[in-house]
Order: C-alpha cells, then sequence, then structure tokens
C-alpha cells in the first residue's frame, strides 16, 4: 500500500471511529463508549467467519471445486502466489444476470471469491484473470477486515442514532412542559451522523478500489485486460440501470456517493501503470482452451449449476 492511501485510509476509519465513540458518548457517556468498544472488538473476533458462511448461504452461491473448472482454479493458484497469500481463495459460483465479481472471509487464511455467472459468460477468459486478480489483491492487502470493519462501525452508528432520536422523541412532551432539556446539537449529530459515517465508508471503498486496481495490475502483467473487464462491467451496469426507474441516466452518480470509483479514472490510471510482473501463462488464458463438445453443452452439471455458466471452464 503506497503511503497515501495508507494516510488516506487511517483517516477515514480513524473519522468513522470518532463518529461512533461520540455517538456512544452522548447516549450513555463513558459507558456507551464502553459497550461500543465491546461490540466491536466481539464482532472482529469471532463474528467475520460466521458472517461470511451466512452470505454465501443467504446468497445460494455454489463452491467450485478444483475438478469442475481446473482452468479457473490454475488461474487462481497462480494469482495467490504471486500476491504471497497463505492459501488460494476458495471459488463459488452465483446465479445473477449482472456480472458480478467480490471477495469475502476472515482474512488471508479463510477467504472466498464469488463470481457470476454473467461474468463467466461475459468475459474472456484473461479478463477474468483479470478480476480474480483484483479481488485476490483485496484479500492480500486486508481490506475483508478493513472494509468489515467500515461496514460494522457505519451499521454500529446507524443503531445507536436511531436509538438516541426515539429517546429524544419520547422526551419531546416533557421538554414541551418545561421538564427537560433537549439538546439541538446532539440531536442535529444523531440525525446527521448515519449519512457522515456512510459517506467516510464509501470514501474509504474508493481508496481501496484504487489501490485494488494498482495490485492487480502487477500480478496479472496485463493491464489491458483488466481495462476491458471494467468496460464492459460498466456497460452491463448501465444497462440493468436502464430497466430501473431512476431519477438520473446511468453514470451521472455524484462521485462522492459512489462506493466504487468512476470507471473512466479507474481505466486511465490502469492503462498509464507498467506491471510488474509477465502475463499468466498462455494456457491459463488462451481463448480457446477448455470448450466442451456439444454432447456435454447438452446436459447437466452434477452440482446443479448451468453448464452454460461455466462452457470455458468444463474441460
Amino acid at each position: 500500500m503506497n503511503q497515501s492511501n495508507f494516510t488516506q485510509t487511517a483517516l477515514m476509519l480513524g473519522a468513522m471511529t470518532a463518529l461512533l465513540a461520540l455517538i456512544g458518548y452522548i447516549l450513555a457517556g463513558r459507558e456507551g463508549l464502553f459497550i461500543t468498544a465491546i461490540f466491536i472488538f466481539a464482532f472482529m473476533s469471532f463474528g467475520r467467519g460466521a458472517s461470511k458462511t451466512w452470505m454465501l448461504r443467504a446468497i445460494h452461491a455454489v463452491k467450485l471445486e478444483a475438478g469442475d473448472a481446473p482452468v479457473i482454479h490454475a488461474m487462481t493458484e497462480e494469482l495467490a502466489r504471486r500476491a504471497e497469500l497463505p492459501r488460494s481463495p476458495d471459488i463459488y459460483v452465483l446465479e445473477a444476470n449482472s456480472m458480478l465479481g467480490f471477495s469475502v472471509g476472515n482474512g488471508e487464511e479463510d477467504s472466498a471469491i464469488v463470481l457470476s455467472g454473467a461474468l463467466l459468460q461475459g468475459l474472456a477468459p484473461r479478463e477474468i484473470a483479470s478480476v480474480l486478480a483484483h479481488e485476490i489483491s483485496h484479500i492480500a492487502a486486508g481490506d475483508l477486515t478493513v472494509m468489515g470493519l467500515a461496514d460494522l462501525i457505519t451499521r454500529l452508528t446507524r443503531t445507536l442514532s436511531m436509538l438516541g432520536l426515539v429517546l429524544v422523541i419520547f422526551n419531546i412532551p416533557i421538554a414541551a412542559t418545561g421538564g427537560a432539556y433537549l439538546p439541538w446539537g446532539a440531536l442535529v449529530l444523531l440525525v446527521l451522523a448515519p449519512l457522515l459515517s456512510l459517506l467516510l465508508q464509501m470514501g474509504l471503498s474508493r481508496v481501496r478500489e484504487f489501490e485494488a486496481d494498482a495490485a492487480a495490475v502487477d500480478i496479472s502483467g496485463d493491464p489491458e485486460a483488466l481495462a476491458l473487464a471494467l468496460a464492459k462491467l460498466e456497460v452491463r451496469q448501465n444497462d440493468v440501470l436502464r430497466h430501473v426507474y431512476l431519477p438520473h441516466a446511468p453514470g451521472t452518480v455524484p462521485s462522492l456517493l459512489r462506493s466504487h470509483p468512476i470507471t473512466q479514472q479507474r481505466v486511465m490510471r490502469i492503462l498509464q501503470q507498467v506491471p510488474k510482473m509477465a502475463p499468466l501463462p498462455a494456457h491459463l488464458t488462451d481463448e480457446h482452451h477448455g470448450y466442451p463438445s456439444d454432447d456435454v453443452v447438452a446436459g447437466e452439471w452434477p452440482l446443479g449449476i448451468p453448464v452454460k455458466w461455466l462452457l470455458r471452464w468444463w474441460r
């Protein structure tokens, strides 16, 4: 992680933590600070592994074993080796019409990458490798922990702010009769704190995405593939958004309200970067590698996933 990104990450996490601590102090003084710290410690110690399992079950993701998709696993193992991970992440497939790729888990020793069927169908092999490199870079940089902590802080801030507003509402009748004083400054903070925490979390996410892009280029050795993959993901996302009623056109969301940087900015940075490693071996990214026969296409995959998801990776 370069010094600038490290500083931004530390400042944003520090600001989110300070905001949460202030809300806890407003509600219950020092005891509120202590209880909030216990919640964070308990989640970071025991809850993250469970949340990974629950998430994978909730979205009905199916694990790909090495024998079912050997090329994808070979790509993942090579990229994990280049990123110096202690183990290769598990690969899961998700049934979704959107092109999705994300990582979950409890850190380097217990991580998984989830890819949607639409992504496997819509991207070329070298582009899939670049997506895997991006997610592996998140894992290697500790982003599962960083973003998990940021998400927890945002949720706790929202919950405590809501609790504080409920208490204020119950005290309005007493304040109206002169029996209590309403701290208007604290009330404004309770209203704004969830939004401020969410904005900080999205800003943190954008910083980590830039960092993962740079690391992905280094370990994949193919900046053009990552740029092409991002462009295809952007087009597919905009096509989906056009079918949903929105008050703005796709792609016009202000950068402050985005969890990911603007794609054009990412592509420009990626194409300007010189990778530190050579591209993956051709036998892993060959366009014509692994296509099944017509007889295989007509069948069904043993684990119940449509065969069309893995046309290029069956063999």
